[in-house]
């Protein structure tokens, strides 16, 4: 059967009101896969993304179940702000790049600098994401570009303050490499 991408987004709200929007597509075999095995993924990579950020979910689209989220705040924490990012990288097999913006991460998933995502095993968190963006749920749908190509490598993530002169067109490496990943 033929593989059908579907996009949706989460949105986030951080400690002082501002917005923060995260974009993904969704993928699955249009014979086999239903809406409930689409959102299950979705699901998955939610229950994530909300473990890295200091923001609160405000709503999400695509297979939600629940669009309309109460208003609320995200914690002031250590990167309290919806511009400090953490930008998680991936890539897939035809070498094409996936640029991830977590807006106000956790300062837990940062390694000692706390500007380098820890990308060594250990952070649970980081984990969980990574795996949630890889590995195909237990229906086949994952986690997929606009065309429709699973992402295969977690490169590394960095946090990113806003606009800053460092050029993130290069492709970022982790300090810690996990075999197989960042290569």
């Amino acid at each position: 059967m033929a593989t059908i991408t579907f996009p949706f987004n989460f949105v986030y709200r951080d400690a002082k009101g501002f917005i923060g929007r995260m974009r993904f597509f969704v993928s699955g075999d249009s014979g086999l896969n239903s809406a409930v095995d689409f959102q299950s993924a979705q699901f998955t990579l939610l229950t994530a993304v909300d473990a890295l950020t200091n923001c609160a979910l405000q709503a999400e689209t695509g297979f939600s179940s629940n669009p309309i989220i109460t208003l609320s705040y995200g914690t002031n924490s250590e990167y309290p702000a919806e511009w400090m990012k953490a930008v998680m990288q991936f890539s897939n097999g035809n070498g094409q790049i996936g640029r991830f913006r977590v807006p106000a991460p956790k300062i837990a998933i940062m390694d000692t600098d706390g500007v380098t995502v820890l990308n060594d095993g250990t952070q649970a968190l980081v984990v969980a994401f990574v795996n949630a963006m890889k590995n195909a749920d237990a229906s086949g749908t994952f986690i997929s570009n606009a065309s429709g190509t699973p992402w295969t490598h977690f490169e590394g993530g960095l946090v990113r303050f806003g606009k800053q002169p460092r050029r993130f067109n290069e492709r970022i490496k982790s300090s810690h490499l996990v075999q197989g990943e960042g290569e």
